[in-house]
């Protein structure tokens, strides 16, 4: 999780923002900075999980903190993202305008920040390939851009071979280790 504080008219906003895979994943943020800044007057979040969109303004006026949050996240077009910004009263109200301003800044350099991690959706594949290819098969797995093995085990006629590849380059792997093995692939 990527922290980061700003003063701004005596109030202190802290922007956190981190990667999320499950609704359980943000329930346990929310709740570890809750605990962690109990004495803040305001937690007002926003999240984005696939289809699943929640903005909370906590206690602020309606529409100035978790729904401008969320709008950096979609300018952003970022996804699996959870974002909570603590404020801190400081004593001087800022006004609609500068709460909108306050919160959607302050989210907007922790995530310039904090950089952003491209997520690549995956497929698993498994083949089953005769001993007699087996050396360019390794050779060509080892080589093929993103491939994870999830798995080896030998056959009585090879081996079975079992990976994980970046979606959009599963036709190609499949296309591929057909060629390399002149058809002799068997696909699982």
């Amino acid at each position: 999780m990527y922290e980061r504080t700003e003063e701004i008219k005596g109030s202190h906003f802290i922007a956190f923002v981190t990667s999320v895979e499950s609704l359980e994943d943000v329930e346990t943020h929310l709740q570890t900075i809750r605990v962690k800044y109990e004495d803040a007057n305001h937690h007002c979040y926003t999240y984005k999980l696939g289809n699943f969109i929640k903005f909370s303004d906590d206690g602020e006026p309606g529409g100035t903190a978790g729904r401008p949050m969320l709008e950096v996240l979609q300018k952003r077009n970022l996804d699996h993202v959870l974002a909570i910004v603590t404020r801190y009263f400081g004593g001087t109200k800022l006004g609609a305008g500068g709460l909108v301003r306050a919160y959607s800044g302050a989210l907007a350099k922790a995530l310039d920040e904090a950089g952003i991690a491209e997520i690549k959706d995956r497929i698993m594949l498994s083949c089953e390939v005769p001993f007699a290819v087996m050396d360019s098969v390794h050779r060509f797995a080892e080589s093929f851009d993103g491939l994870k093995r999830d798995g080896l085990e030998y056959t009585e006629i090879g081996m079975r071979l079992t990976v994980s590849v970046f979606a959009e380059n599963g036709a190609t792997f499949r296309k591929e280790m057909t060629e390399l093995t002149r058809g002799q692939v068997v696909w699982r």
